[in-house]
Formats: structure tokens, sequence, C-alpha cells
């Protein structure tokens, strides 16, 4: 018979014990749906229904767990005998490897609302020592299968649910399932894999937490000469990206693929964020074809999106323009070949992301709004 110190018996074996197999031994376990192919993503749409965390707290599950952050996601209930001890004990190891600023949040739901109070769930959670990063999860039965069938965590019977992790990226929507009693390296790699598809290129990120961030901020972006489609001229730092928030993008007038379609889903965007426009927030579309985008041929695109104040499509010299795209990662001596990704930054606080340009209006949006809370 097992002493009333099992849980926490079990949670010191998993945190002390070396890994049985090797990640190329691991156990694949079946889960739920068809598996994504090697590198695609699974399609998870989270619902914003209202749980009750083991506080007692009501949260909504995409507004105030999941919007922008990467996360691990699992399924248990706490009368159960079998796998969901340990699984969650391999989650705690993955938090503890991940160290206390990884800004990566831990989500467990019921399987078992009847059963599982706001009590029972810190009960079971205790020997875990979850912190702020993590919440445990019930609430109203149908909100609860709600979100269990969109996570894919959803059995009619409870206890032949499968050892499941959900780790995701909410900014990028990638979304991957990994087996919760594998290694846990696995699952690591995974979120650490999630975590870095939103992180900043490295020149941006190393002027994060810089002594004199403007002066550090200044260097690196330069005041470059750029000129806006309405022939305006601008110092790229202290006439566009100082003391905002900046969404930045590349494109060209000519293109005949992804730009248009790119314009117009910026154009949302900026409807969603048009109370800000032009004050605290600047959005930059950077010229890839200096050569051939002159202020007037990008005056016409910016028409045909509806540019309002605050957007920006940029050009300027070749050595002028190459410099700053450089500089952002952006740069391409073919233009058919540009970059696709969204910069969303604060040069100010240096708190930088990286979004598919084409990630969920939503998604970019709560990036925006988001970017300067606290990890």
């Amino acid at each position: 018979m097992m002493t009333p110190n099992w849980k926490q018996a079990l949670f010191a074996l998993a945190l002390t014990c070396a890994p049985l197999a090797h990640a190329e031994d691991e156990v694949r376990v079946p889960l739920p749906g068809a598996p994504a192919p090697s590198g695609a993503s699974l399609d998870v749409k989270v619902p914003d229904v209202e749980l009750v965390d083991q506080h007692g707290r009501k949260v909504k599950l995409w507004t105030d767990l999941v919007r922008g952050q990467t996360v691990a996601i699992n399924f248990i209930f706490t009368r159960c005998k079998t796998i969901c001890t340990p699984m969650t004990a391999t989650l705690a190891r993955v938090r503890k490897d991940l160290g206390p600023r990884s800004n990566v949040k831990f989500i467990s739901i019921t399987l078992d609302v009847n059963n599982d109070s706001p009590e029972r769930l810190a009960r079971f959670a205790e020997p875990f020592q979850p912190g702020p990063d993590w919440s445990f999860l019930t609430g109203e039965p149908a909100k609860v299968k709600e979100a269990l069938v969109a996570l894919g965590g959803y059995v009619p019977d409870k206890e032949s649910h499968r050892p499941l992790v959900l780790v995701g990226n909410a900014l990028t929507n990638t979304w991957t399932r990994v087996d919760g009693l594998g290694n846990p390296s696995r699952i690591l790699e995974a979120l650490r894999e999630a975590r870095d598809a939103s992180a900043a290129p490295s020149e941006l990120s190393a002027l994060n937490g810089t002594a004199a961030q403007d002066a550090a901020a200044a260097k690196y972006f330069t005041n470059t000469e750029l000129v806006d489609q309405h022939g305006k001229t601008h110092r790229f730092y202290e006439d566009l990206v100082r003391g905002r928030t900046v969404l930045i993008n590349f494109a060209f007038t000519s293109c005949k693929g992804a730009c248009s379609p790119i314009t117009q889903h910026l154009s949302e965007v900026q409807k969603r964020l048009a109370s800000r426009m032009g004050k605290d927030v600047h959005m930059l579309t950077l010229s890839v074809d200096p050569t051939n985008d002159t202020p007037k041929s990008l005056a016409k695109f910016a028409k045909k999106f509806g540019a309002q104040p605050g957007w920006y499509f940029l050009t300027g010299s070749r050595e002028n323009i190459s410099l700053v795209l450089k500089k952002l990662g952006g740069y391409t001596e073919k233009p058919d070949e540009h970059n696709t990704t969204l910069l969303i930054g604060d040069s100010a606080t240096g708190m930088w992301v990286k979004s598919p340009v084409m990630a969920m209006t939503d998604n970019i949006v709560a990036a925006v709004e988001h970017l300067n809370d606290p990890k």
C-alpha cells in the first residue's frame, strides 16, 4: 500500500532520475487524430471559454492564458490512478529545466469536472510546486468539454485518455503533440522550438536590457534616410522607430505573389490598431526593390490597400535601404525571395518578437498590445 506521500515520492523520482531511454528509443504513443507531417503544424483553434483555475479564479482560456504565449497543455484528473501523476511530474521537470524566465505557460485541464473542484486541483497540483505560470483548470461541464474537444484532449471515458501534451505558440500558430510519458527532453525541445518561432532576430535580442537602451538602439538602427510614399524623407530611427511600437515587413510593388495578400492582411491589422496608428504605433513596409519602387509607385500601392497615417511605405537609395534591410534581416538580392516575417518591437524597452506576417489578426494585435507585459 502506498504511503500518503506517494505523489511527492513520484514527483521527486521524476525530477531526479535520468531518463531510462535515449531519445531514439523514446516510446511513441498513438495520439488522437492524424499526425501532422514532419515540420507541419496542427490546426488548433483555442476557444475563449471561461474556466476556473486551482485558486478559484475565472480565466478566459484564450485571452488570459494562451494568446501571445508559448504553452504546454495536458489533460488530467485528480482521481487518476495511472498516468496523470507521472505525466504531470514530467511537465514539472520540463518546467524546472526551462528555468524561471522561460516565458512558457503550462496548462492542465481536468477530464473530470464532476469531481475536480478548484480545491481538489490545488491539492493535486501542490506536490508539483506550480507557480503563476501553471494553471490547473476546471469549470462548467459544457465549457470544459468545448476546450477539450478543440485541443484534442476529449475522450468519452476519462480512464482511457492518452498522455498527450499539446505544445504551441499562439503568436505563430504552430502546434504539435508530444508524448507526455516519453523522454522529457522531447517536450523541452518542442517547447524551445515553439518559443523560438517568435523570438526576435538575434541582433535585436542583443539590444534588450542594455544599460543605455536608447543609445544602443540608435547606434544599431542608425538614422539612415529613407523616403516614404509621399516623398517625405525620414531618419529611420529618430523619426520612425524611436519611442513607438513598430510593425515592420518587407514587400515590393511589382510583386506577383505574396505582397498583395500580405498588405491586405496588414490593412486589417491597421484597422484594429486605428486608435494608436500614427501615435504610439507605426507600421513600416520596406521595399526590397528600391530600383523600381519610387515614392509614386509606393503611393499607388499604399492607396490600393487603404493605408492611413502612421503606415509608411519606404524606399530610398539602394545603399540606404539595403543598410536598413540588413539590420532587420530583410535584405535579399532577389525581390521575389524576400522575407515574409513581421517584426514587432519597441526600441525603448528592447522587446521584439517576430511573427508570420499572415498570422491571425487577433494574434498580431495581441502581440502589439501585450509586447511589454511582464513575462
